[in-house]
């Protein structure tokens, strides 16, 4: 029995009094989060399924808790799970699978093209880490993610209503680890999101400059597509023209529910190209139904209208004086132990009443007005060069 909710360590030890022999829970004194819940409910099903026994699994689940980008202190969420009872023998497997010889690479394929396949035994741990919903919605956000609840939830609100959203800020306020924590969220729960069921994380990056930099993020496109199995590397040539390019990418997404992320499309302002990626944009909205896009930036496009959509924009700004301690403590080598950590917190956060406030907010104390620069005036960039 697997009981999956907060509080319910009461519940686990009457299933075990009764004679359940494997009883997953909560400890009683805790609640659970909903990240911590959905890691190890799915790796510890997984594992259970391809033929661990119930302590491997119960072990695996915990680890995935404990992998979890954007979950903070996932060390105390791991150990909130129990397995009981604690002196019964767990070391038994619920199925009895064979090794699985072929794994499919995606779940996510097209019409009767053949599936790639990965070769391994299932009991190996390869599968341990593979996420089953998708496996790379983008790059991990960093280790202290943090204080960016609220920015995450109004970002996520405007792109499963609208199909263009920038998220804008200056350099370093952390616009790429919003986007790279928000695309990890939503593939956690595309079960219950119907408008996004898969990602294509794209990061523009810094080349030669004679290099077309639009020309080589719809090829960077394209590889994700042909990864995904909607694109065969016989459907197009890669020294056709751009346009030609795109098409293959507006066919293959014609009728997909999919979120497409251009990373530091700023970048793009500096090249000769520029202009061809707000084109190349209004053909993609045209052609296609349901495809969302993400940008990151360090201002708008200004353009007042895209095929037919009009740019939705959020401006990210610097971290609130309680978060930007939190961070700078979780980043500083001298901070050893959480305990080091939340003295120097409360040491620098004396009045409560300043905690939320930011560096430019009227009423701010010269005294906080000078940690706040001390350590990075809340952009998160500065704050770990500070550290």
């Amino acid at each position: 029995v697997f009981v999956s909710a907060c509080f319910s360590g009461l519940a686990g030890e009457t299933f075990a009094a009764a004679g359940v022999p494997h009883v997953v829970c909560c400890r009683q004194e805790f609640e659970l989060k909903d990240a911590a819940a959905l890691a190890f409910t799915r790796q510890f099903y997984l594992a259970l399924a391809v033929g661990h026994t119930v302590q491997e699994s119960f072990e695996l689940g915990c680890k995935a808790v404990r992998a979890t980008p954007n979950l903070r202190d996932a060390e105390r969420e791991m150990e909130k799970f129990i397995l009981l009872p604690k002196d019964g023998n767990h070391n038994v497997p619920i199925f009895d699978a064979k090794p699985v010889l072929h794994w499919p690479r995606s779940l996510h394929g097209s019409g009767n093209r053949s599936k790639a396949k990965v070769a391994g035994n299932a009991r190996s741990g390869e599968l341990g880490v593979r996420n089953m919903i998708q496996e790379d919605p983008s790059p991990s956000p960093p280790q202290f993610f943090l204080g960016r609840e609220v920015d995450m939830y109004i970002v996520l609100n405007l792109l499963l209503v609208k199909r263009l959203v920038s998220v804008v800020g200056d350099v370093g306020v952390g616009r790429s680890s919003l986007v790279c924590a928000l695309c990890h969220y939503i593939n956690e729960r595309k079960t219950t999101m119907n408008q996004i069921k898969h990602i294509y994380f794209v990061k523009v990056k810094q080349r030669n400059p004679n290099q077309n930099r639009v020309r080589a993020l719809v090829h960077r496109l394209l590889k994700k597509l042909v990864e995904a199995e909607l694109v065969s590397m016989e459907d197009f040539n890669k020294n056709s023209d751009i346009e030609a390019l795109f098409d293959v990418i507006c066919k293959s997404l014609k009728n997909e529910k999919a979120l497409i992320v251009f990373d530091r499309t700023d970048l793009l302002e500096d090249s000769d190209e520029g202009n061809e990626f707000p084109m190349l944009l209004s053909v993609l909205f045209r052609e296609t139904r349901n495809v969302r896009v993400l940008l990151t930036a360090r201002e708008t496009l200004g353009i007042p209208s895209i095929g037919g959509h009009v740019e939705h924009y959020y401006r990210l700004g610097p971290l609130t004086f309680a978060n930007s301690v939190r961070l700078f403590a979780s980043l500083c080598p001298y901070m050893h132990t959480p305990a080091d950590r939340k003295r120097l917190f409360n040491k620098m956060v004396a009045n409560m009443d300043e905690a939320e406030l930011l560096p430019t907010d009227p009423g701010i104390s010269s005294t906080v007005r000078k940690q706040f620069e001390l350590i990075g005036n809340g952009i998160p960039s500065n704050i770990e060069k500070a550290a």
